[in-house]
């Protein structure tokens, strides 16, 4: 295979001599001053320059045409090389990973999210790689072809994980659907119509004597976000977007952001309780101890951090895994999200537990939300009848 620099007109050659060796210098160096710099000059090479970039990586390639040649050579053409699929890779599903790393997964921002898609797409490499993906519905019927038969195995074969192997499928999905709608490689997506597997629902319940020990070794800024939780129902994500004025003596209204609208989200109102507003008003005073928290507007944050910003994921994360050191617990053995679900357990009926959920189907808080094992009552002695007939 060609080198994709030459096939694309990417080479030039400058009159640049050492010695009697001439030096070809690749499109899109500059001299500047006695530095040589590198830039994109095109689509493909202004992108290339963009990642790197966002990699914190200098453009500047040397003082020298040969330190500008290397740079080159170590950085620019492996990119370009990744850009532009090997012979044996055309067609094949690593062809369609590699778009996805460089259009999808080159903009995600955090860390543990980046992470974790890496994890899916090894997994999906380590098995799918060499398979040939249908360009059309005819060739999934063709042998040697990804098809929905081979992807519904995949699930079956790894049904101990069932969790784990539906969200990899999913984004096998997702890089077919980018494969259609942007890349233009197929019109066929093999994993549509597939059953993924049955996920057996999370069944931990927090007791009343569990939660007392979780809130005795939380901090007061945590202890006003699990009252918050497990009154309410709320996630994590919904008490981090409280404003100052989204709550009076007579209600709170919680932005739900899972069911979006042209907002982005809607709300859900509660009616204010002793016990509620005791939990807010706490967090207010602990509010005011934080940088520019004495200043409060009815739009700003309610729980911020020591810096004076919005309390997000990462500062949660601390507090919670201060819990969790505290109590000896293992990381998913108790969570925050947790707490919803006892809100929803320790509900009067199905129906209000659905809705101090917000759920639109009952059968979802019955099955994922309502953990708390019911008490029967024992019936009396059938000795001398029960009152029966």
């Amino acid at each position: 295979m060609k080198c994709p620099a030459c096939t694309s007109g990417e080479q030039r050659v400058l009159s640049t001599r050492t010695g009697d060796s001439k030096i070809t210098l690749p499109r899109g160096m500059r001299k500047v001053g006695a530095v040589w710099y590198w830039r994109g000059t095109d689509g493909l090479t202004k992108e290339i320059e963009a990642k790197l970039r966002d990699a914190k990586l200098s453009m500047r390639a040397g003082s020298t045409p040969v330190q500008a040649r290397l740079w080159w050579e170590k950085h620019i053409s492996p990119a370009l090389v990744a850009a532009v699929p090997d012979d044996d890779v055309a067609g094949t599903l690593e062809e369609i990973i590699r778009k996805y790393e460089a259009d999808e997964l080159a903009t995600i921002k955090r860390d543990a999210t980046k992470k974790e898609y890496e994890g899916r797409i090894r997994r999906l490499r380590a098995v799918f790689r060499t398979k040939r993906y249908p360009k059309n519905e005819v060739q999934a019927l063709l042998s040697g072809y990804l098809s929905a038969v081979i992807v519904t195995q995949h699930l079956h074969d790894n049904r101990e994980r069932a969790a784990s192997a539906n969200k990899d499928i999913q984004l096998l999905s997702r890089m077919f659907r980018l494969a259609r709608v942007r890349w233009g490689l197929t019109t066929f997506n093999p994993c549509d119509g597939i059953e993924y597997l049955p996920e057996a629902p999370r069944d931990q319940y927090v007791s009343d004597e569990r939660y007392a020990q979780i809130y005795n070794v939380a901090s007061p800024v945590l202890q006003c976000m699990l009252e918050i939780s497990t009154q309410t129902g709320a996630r994590e994500g919904m008490i981090f977007d409280i404003r100052i004025g989204d709550y009076d003596e007579t209600q709170i209204s919680l932005r739900v952001t899972k069911k979006r609208n042209d907002k982005g989200y809607i709300t859900k109102s509660y009616s204010m309780t002793p016990d509620l507003w005791a939990a807010l008003t706490r967090a207010l005073e602990l509010r005011k101890k934080n940088r520019g928290g004495a200043a409060s507007l009815p739009s700003d944050y309610l729980f911020i951090t020591k810096q004076g910003n919005p309390c997000g994921k990462e500062a949660f994360k601390t507090l919670w895994r201060a819990v969790r050191t505290k109590l000896g617990l293992q990381p998913r053995e108790i969570t925050f999200h947790d707490m919803r679900a006892k809100a929803a357990s320790d509900s009067a009926s199905d129906v209000s537990a659905q809705e101090l959920l917000h759920h639109e189907d009952v059968k979802v808080t019955k099955r994922v939300y309502r953990r708390k094992v019911p008490t029967g009552t024992p019936l009396p002695s059938a000795i001398g009848g029960r009152g029966g007939s």
